[in-house]
């Protein structure tokens, strides 16, 4: 049995070494979404996206998007995924589906942010444990933080690192002094993540959203592994 952390790049880190011997040849190329140095000048604003970005978080019910991972180590890609992400906020529940190359269930990881179970591709739960064990060995925690986002600026300086009609990226650097950045890649009109890529030392693991649909309906049986008495 392959553990899940194996398995999607969201719980890549710990295949780091192994991964960098097979592929050491595979040069990243650039991420298109990947932050550049900041311009001297800036797009004016009224409007501050810290504070947008909480209003549309305090208001997020449901959200059902997919995504696209790429972890790289030095600019040596170490790993990839994409799947889908559903979240309710009533209860905390959170289901994460890795997707095989015909788009097809690999995986699966439920939880209520408490415990956490893995399916295989044919739903069985193959192992669970503490949410709060898991999700802290993770390396793109903020993939995780809908419904939580103003409690991820509270822990965070946040700055506006540039702004343009076409999208504007906050940097959040850890209040705590922690060596790493959050790069959060926002839609200018909703202030909704893009893209959210995480940076430290020469580890960079970047996420893009796409297709995301908020506060419509999501059905409870995708979460019945976590709610089952």
């Amino acid at each position: 049995m392959k553990p899940f952390i194996n398995k999607t790049c969201l719980l890549a880190i710990c295949v780091l070494c192994a991964a960098c011997s097979v592929q050491a040849k595979e040069k990243a190329a650039e991420p298109a979404a990947q932050p550049q140095k900041p311009a001297q000048t800036q797009t004016a604003s009224a409007k501050d996206p810290v504070q947008l970005l909480r209003e549309w978080d305090a208001k997020l019910n449901t959200l059902e998007t997919a995504f696209e991972q790429t972890s790289s180590y030095d600019g040596v890609v170490i790993s990839r995924s994409h799947g889908k992400l559903y979240y309710k906020k009533a209860g905390n529940l959170l289901r994460l589906d890795t997707l095989d190359d015909d788009q097809k269930t690999d995986q699966s990881a439920v939880t209520d942010k408490k415990v956490l179970k893995v399916l295989d591709a044919k739903a069985k739960v193959i192992t669970s444990g503490a949410w709060a064990d898991w999700v802290n060995g993770q390396p793109n925690k903020a993939l995780f933080d809908f419904g939580n986002y103003s409690a991820l600026l509270d822990a965070h300086r946040a700055t506006v690192f540039s702004s343009s009609p076409q999208r504007v990226i906050l940097l959040l650097t850890p209040k705590d002094e922690s060596d790493y950045k959050l790069y959060l890649l926002l839609d200018p009109k909703e202030y909704f993540p893009q893209t959210i890529i995480i940076e430290a030392d020469l580890m960079q693991t970047k996420a893009d959203l796409k297709n995301t649909v908020k506060n419509k309906s999501v059905s409870q049986n995708l979460f019945k592994e976590v709610l089952a008495k």
